[in-house]
């Protein structure tokens, strides 16, 4: 944070709507963080110290690293590094059991297929291929089939920029950007549950997200559907509390899963309705948007498109799932969209680019 505070001076390089988009983030973001003051010190806790409460909201101030390219020589050299202790790592799950923390830790790998797999050495290439192996496993050992679908949107992205033609590859992701906004608008006008017995008829799986819609919007005022409850705020989970006592009272198992007062939810578009509301969610989904459109109809070098696709798939899957939080997936995303911001770094040829970028 202190690093992205030192260059604040680099907004002036960018237009004034995008410096004007970046204040009202921050500003929102902070306003959401002050909501969850209080004079109990568990609550200062969970707001420093939660991954997914206040700090989550002001990630955006990492934008900022993105507007000097050449921190991304530092970060794409951490990453490798990161990767190895992570293979090391992983040579002990048997013994030490995986959860989410595994997940935020390996899930970059995604972001280095899409961006910086092609800049590195022979050395850090069979690392990320490791690295893979890792992710799959504790993937597959942790049930947690979003990631297979993370992977394979990246799979796509790669696959059709590696084989179809330029033109017909804009046409494409023309079209997925609008199918992904009339999906959304779907959602949020029509209901959740109505989008997905539509898929449901065409494709059979599991469906675990429709009652987080359905209880969520329910349960907020109109006031707090606008501004949201606050870093700290939660909701009541009508499903979980009989998921609860099915378990308990009929079954008589032990009950492992979230308590029914929830302080995140798992789809991350309404965890920013939850915590700052829909002005939240429109502020994030606008910035996504519009550092997508830049990065791949703007540009002039793979670099940038490149990082216009990771913006592109932290976008659809968050529709499904990744919460805003402070962790790598999201320091990598903000900074994404700062280098993307950047109108001299999108009008840079490949060459140019090539010369600033040195972490192979």
């Amino acid at each position: 944070m202190y690093l992205s505070i030192r260059n604040l001076h680099l907004l002036k390089k960018i237009p004034v709507t995008v410096q004007l988009l970046f204040y009202l983030l921050i500003f929102w973001g902070i306003v959401t963080l002050i909501r969850g003051f209080s004079f109990t010190l568990q609550d200062w806790v969970t707001n420093f110290g939660n991954v997914y409460m206040g700090i989550a909201w002001l990630t955006p101030f990492t934008l900022l690293l993105g507007l000097k390219i050449e921190n991304w020589n530092v970060i794409l050299k951490v990453i490798p590094f990161a990767f190895l202790l992570m293979i090391f790592t992983c040579l002990f799950i048997p013994y030490l059991g995986v959860n989410e923390e595994w997940i935020w830790l390996l899930r970059p790998v995604n972001f280095v297929f899409l961006v910086a797999f092609c800049y590195y050495n022979f050395t850090n290439k069979v690392k990320v291929f490791l690295v893979l192996l890792c992710y799959i496993s504790v993937a597959y050992l942790d049930s947690r089939r979003l990631e297979f679908l993370y992977l394979l949107l990246v799979l796509f992205l790669l696959t059709m920029d590696k084989i179809i033609a330029l033109n017909i590859r804009k046409l494409i992701l023309r079209y997925i950007l609008l199918g992904f906004l009339l999906v959304v608008t779907l959602i949020f006008t029509i209901g959740y549950e109505y989008v997905s017995d539509y898929i449901a008829s065409y494709i059979e799986f599991q469906d675990s997200r429709t009652f987080l819609f359905t209880e969520l919007l329910s349960e907020l005022s109109f006031t707090e559907k606008i501004v949201g409850r606050g870093s700290l705020g939660t909701y009541y989970s009508d499903f979980i509390n009989h998921t609860r006592s099915y378990t308990v009272n009929i079954l008589k198992k032990t009950w492992w899963g979230d308590d029914e007062t929830r302080i995140t939810i798992e789809v991350g578009y309404l965890q920013m309705i939850l915590k700052g509301g829909f002005i939240m969610f429109f502020l994030q989904i606008t910035t996504y948007i519009y550092a997508i459109r830049l990065a791949i109809f703007k540009s002039n070098n793979k670099f940038i498109k490149r990082l216009g696709y990771y913006i592109l798939t932290i976008t659809i899957v968050s529709l499904v799932e990744f919460r805003p939080a402070f962790t790598v997936t999201f320091i990598l995303l903000w900074v994404s969209i700062g280098t993307v911001f950047s109108k001299k770094y999108r009008d840079m040829s490949d060459l140019e680019i090539n010369k600033l970028l040195k972490f192979k």
